[in-house]
């Protein structure tokens, strides 16, 4: 059975976003608009930030609906966190939940925690299929993902151990 986040739910979320970006705006002294707030994300991740021209925060409706009051206290201010930092340090790295983040959910008088506790019981789970990759030590075990990237950008991943490049056990 699928849980859905009602209209008037959708709403709280996005009045409970505005929130946060406004005490972060009484923080920083500056102003922030409302990024794009979509309820489309999937799986186990409670919320997503997306930075880049379009930024956009996404919830996970169904985490949403099925734990409402503690989804809302956590939640979008662990999103628009990322957001604040994303546009107050434009243009350069930062880790996601580097100290600036932190320093935020701080001053939003949060504890900076990277994880949810939500239940999941209810929640899907989509599982990657795992591809054998070896290196000079042992074997690795990389994801679809990850494997994709090997294969079709070129991309190459490293041993953390002998750093040696990690080379498809098929090709053995």
């Amino acid at each position: 059975m699928s849980v859905l986040l009602t209209q008037a739910q959708q709403q709280e979320l996005l009045d409970i976003t505005r929130r946060w970006i406004d005490a972060a705006e009484n923080i920083h002294a500056r102003t922030f608009p409302l990024p794009e707030v979509r309820f489309d994300l999937n799986g186990q991740a409670a919320g997503q930030y997306r930075g880049g021209a379009h930024p956009r925060i996404r919830y996970n409706p169904r985490m949403a609906a099925s734990q409402f009051e503690a989804y809302c206290q956590r939640t979008p201010a662990h999103e628009v966190a990322h957001y604040i930092i994303d546009r107050l340090h434009s243009g350069r790295r930062v880790r996601p939940h580097g100290p600036q983040w932190r320093e935020l959910m701080r001053a939003f008088g949060l504890e900076p925690e990277r994880c949810h506790q939500y239940d999941l019981q209810n929640v899907p789970r989509r599982r990657q299929r795992r591809f054998a990759y070896r290196c000079a030590c042992q074997e690795h075990r990389l994801s679809t993902t990850r494997h994709n990237r090997v294969q079709y950008r070129g991309m190459k991943y490293r041993c953390i151990k002998c750093g040696e490049v990690l080379r498809s056990a098929s090709d053995d």
